[in-house]
This record gives structure tokens, sequence and C-alpha cells, in this order.
């Protein structure tokens, strides 16, 4: 089972590689890519290495602590990371995987659930979240014994329930394709907000575990001994038993759920994607600036598809309890509204994963075209800004309508987000002079978020230290040069 697993990694490597003509047109180029890129081990420990880094300020954290239950709570805050990384992971991924045709081979084969190596492969993206929190654990192992070793079991079932709902989202969305109908791209839309509405109870409840902490005293007995939802419950580790019987409840209720998805599953892919269609439509030509023809191809896909809809969105809607919590706290002032706008752009630039993963194998039809690099980045970056742009105009719209003298951020709205998103273009298409699809993995995005918080660190610096016309005047000069480094 695992050398199939092995073996259809390196396949999606080696179709993704094949995208990219520079390396398509060198035979030993593309070998020595495919030996380092498509090897699963490497590619699991690499991109593990970068998450312990993060790991390792999670795990201090926990050890700042001062006594055992606040301990455990701001474990069970941070256990929120291995089940969001699996659930976006899944879902974007899992659309991305089948759209390259990897799986067409097994189809054929006399094999009742194909879909459990689909579910093995994207679990591979979700190992580096959970070694995240392996320095967590351990400085809980060290301090309280069994409830270190039962708060890493929480975090596997925690992943596993990100994995298994990921998994319920493609099985409902991601094989059906909505064609026609004057509502087809609302229903759509309905449906991803429906997701991330139910991505939100998540956070209400990392918020309320935020209150408990302040109040831990007074409602550590109540807390521990009725907290059922995830990542609630993984205050149970306080009391062993009663988390060990809570934890075979997820496993009793998840495992079922998930075999049942994944025959489901097998089934559908069996069966080619779904396409569904009410009513009829008319074609109508359109000649359109290629860059902008780029992007409207890209959102007609991505509002067929729920499942890179919520991938577009899921990034700034982590952003979103802390821009309401600003609005609700009276925030109206530049020094509040700014840093959010920062956060916007940083989270933002998540997004080229997805948007660099809706064409899949109709990549080849592009390069058929008569579209130069410079064309394409230009459409991606459209793409890639619609969320971002919209969620930070939007800001600043209520910020402007308490307080008027805000609509001066407006420009920042656009041009922040803009720059990371130029500067992720380059960092994927440096030297690229080729119409390509580069290859990205967890380990560039994390790298990604590293060189952006960089220059939003300097920005916000200059912002800090000489005002916001200097800050706009900066921002705006970088993402000149920035598109100037990937225009051919």
């Amino acid at each position: 089972m695992l050398e199939i697993v092995r073996i259809l990694y390196k396949e999606l490597h080696y179709r993704r590689l094949k995208n990219n003509p520079q390396i398509a047109s060198d035979p030993k180029k593309l070998a020595k890519q495919l030996k380092t890129s498509g090897d699963l081990v490497r590619g699991v420990i690499f991109q593990s290495a970068v998450f312990l880094l993060f790991g390792f300020m999670i795990g201090m954290a926990v050890n700042s602590a001062d006594d055992e239950f606040k301990a455990v709570v701001v474990f069970s805050t941070y256990a929120m990371l291995p089940f969001v990384m699996a659930l976006y992971t899944t879902a974007v991924n899992a659309s991305y995987a089948t759209s390259m045709g990897i799986f067409e081979p097994l189809k054929p084969l006399p094999i009742k659930t194909g879909a459990k190596y689909l579910s093995l492969l994207l679990m591979v993206d979700n190992v580096p979240a959970l070694v995240a929190m392996l320095p967590a654990v351990a400085f809980l192992t060290l301090s309280y014994g069994i409830v270190g070793f039962l708060g890493l079991l929480w975090v596997v079932v925690g992943a596993f329930l990100g994995h298994t709902l990921g998994l319920v989202i493609f099985s409902l969305f991601g094989l059906r394709t909505s064609v026609g109908g004057r509502f087809s791209g609302l229903k759509t839309l309905a449906r991803a907000i429906g997701i991330l509405l139910f991505i939100g109870m998540f956070y209400a409840i990392n918020y309320l575990q935020a209150y408990v902490s302040e109040h831990y005293e007074e409602l550590a007995g109540l807390f521990s001994r009725y907290a059922i939802a995830y990542p609630f419950s993984v205050t149970s580790i306080l009391e062993p038993l009663t988390s060990v019987l809570m934890l075979l409840g997820y496993v009793a209720v998840l495992v079922p759920v998930y075999l049942a998805v994944i025959g489901r599953l097998w089934e559908g892919m069996g069966e080619g994607r779904i396409v569904s269609q009410s009513g009829s439509t008319v074609f109508k030509a359109k000649t359109l600036p290629p860059a902008l023809a780029i992007a409207v191809k890209d959102f007609k896909i991505v509002f067929r598809k729920s499942a890179l809809l919520v991938g577009l969105i899921l990034p700034i809607f982590i952003v979103l309890p802390t821009a309401l919590s600003v609005l609700s706290e009276g925030g109206t002032s530049e020094q509040a509204i700014m840093p959010v706008l920062f956060m916007i752009a940083w989270m933002g630039s998540i997004g080229v994963d997805t948007v660099l993963k809706i064409d899949g194998l109709a990549f080849e039809v592009l390069q058929s075209l008569p579209i130069t690099p410079s064309q394409f980045v230009r459409g991606k970056l459209i793409t890639m800004n619609a969320v971002p742009v919209s969620a930070g105009f939007l800001l600043v719209a209520v910020a402007a309508y308490l307080n008027p003298s805000l609509v001066r951020l407006l420009p920042a709205a656009v041009v922040l987000p803009l720059m990371t998103s130029s500067l992720a273009m380059v960092y994927f298409y440096r030297g690229e002079k080729e119409l390509s699809l580069p290859e990205t993995n967890v380990g560039d995005v994390i790298v990604l978020m590293i060189l952006n918080g960089i220059a939003l660190g300097t920005v916000s610096a200059v912002w800090f230290l000489f005002g916001y016309w200097y800050t706009l005047a900066l921002a705006l000069a970088g993402v000149v040069v920035f598109l100037k480094a990937v225009s051919r």
C-alpha cells in the first residue's frame, strides 16, 4: 500500500514538472528535479523541519504556563493547527490530485476502495503540522507525564477529524461541477460559505478557550468535565480516564464516517466528474485582454468547484475574527486598521498555492495559446488578489463609515496584498522564460510567508516611523519592482 502511495506521489510531481517546459525540455534537469521533489520521504522530512521551527515556539508557549491546567488550555488552543491544516490541504489538494489524472490507471483494477490511496497521499501533507506539535507534547510529557501522551493522541485525532471533513467536502462538492443555470455560481458560493461557517464554529470554541484561560480557576471543573467538541475536548487530558473514553468515542464515530466517505469517493471517481446543469446557457464569444481572460477563466473554474473556492477564501477567513474584534471594540483609527490590513496581505499570499493548482492538466491548453509568462502572471495576480483586496476594502469601508477620515486607507487595501502576491510570483517564477506551472508544496508556502513577513515588517516599520503615505509609496515601489522582475 505504501509503495503505491509513493508511486502516486512521484507521479503527481512528475506531471507537475512536465508542465514546466524549461524542465521538461531537459531530461537531465527533469530527472534531477524529480529525484528531489518526487521523493516522498525527503519531502516530508524537509517540510517537517520547517514546521518544527514553529513547533518550538508553540512548545515555549506551553512551557511558559505556570500551572497544569493553563498549560493544557494553551496546548488545546494550538491543537487547532493540525485540524485546520488537514482540512485545508485535504479539501484543496484532493481536487488537484484527481484533476491530474494520476488515479486513472487504478480505476480498471479490481480495487474496492482505491480512494484510500488518495487519502494516504493527502495525509502526507498533514504530517508536518503534527510534527509542529511535538515540542509542546514533549514539554507536557516531561512536566505532567501521561497528560502529554494523551495530548499527542488528541492531536492525531484532530488531524484525522480535519482530514475526514476535508474528504467529506471533496466527496460532496469536489466531484460535482456546477454548469449552467442562473444561480449555479451562487449555489457554489453558498456551499463554500456553508463550509466556512462550519469551520467558524471551531473559531468560536477557540475564543471561548481564551475566555476560559483568563477564568480557568473558577471554571476548571466544569471545563474539563463537559468539554466535548474538538479542540475543547483536548483539555479532558487533565482527567486521563475521561479523556481515553472521549478519544474512543471520537474514533468510534470518525472511523465509520471515514470508511463510508472513502467508499463513496471511489465510486464517484470511477464514474468520473459529476456535472450538474440546470437550464440552458447562451454562448457569447468575448474578446478580453489576455491577463483578464485568464482571471475570468480562473473565476469560472473556482465558482464551479467549491473546494477551490474554499481554498481561496480560507486564508482570509483566518483573519476574520481579528477584524471583527477590532471593529467591535471601536477600533476606528489608523493604528487599529493598518495592522489588520497587514495581516490580510500576509495571509492572502497563501492563496498562491490554490491559484497555481486551478488549471491542473488543462494547463497544456494554455501552453498552446499565444500567452506570454508576463500575461499569465498578471492574470494569476488578479485571481489571487480578488479575495484579500475585497476583504480589505470591506474592512476600510466599515471603518470609514464610523470614521470618514479613514477612507484614505483604501489604496493600502489594494497595494499591500498586491505587493505580497507579486513577491509570491517572483518567488515561484524567478528565472522562468516560458509559460510554466511551478511546483508548490507546504515548505514553499512557509518560506513565502517568511519572505512576505520580512517585506511587510519593513513596510510596517516605515509606517510606524514616518507615517502612512511613506508606507504606501514604499509598498507601491515594491509592487513595481516585483512585477518588473516577472515581466517577460
